[in-house]
């Protein structure tokens, strides 16, 4: 797989791993992130990341990419054992 979408590499495991269906909505949600938290022109009038987004987003995004980071852990750990 190549690029920087969540969603993506989710389908193309969930498959093998059906775990991973249940934070394919977290995983659209931090999509929505990349471009406009990494990217200069990513957000309109030349706005930065902290003045678009909330604390509350944030801890949200970080919140869900924990749970992503579980559940895929999860998964490597049982394929091994």
């Amino acid at each position: 797989m190549l690029g920087h979408s969540l969603v993506e590499l989710l389908d193309g495991l969930a498959g093998d791993h059906p775990t991973l269906r249940g934070v394919r909505e977290v995983a659209q949600q931090l999509d929505q992130y990349y471009i406009p938290t990494r990217y200069p022109n990513g957000l309109p009038a030349g706005a930065v990341p902290s003045a678009v987004f909330t604390k509350r987003q944030a801890d949200d995004a970080v919140a869900g990419a924990r749970a992503i980071s579980d559940i895929a852990r999860a998964a490597i750990r049982g394929q091994h054992q």
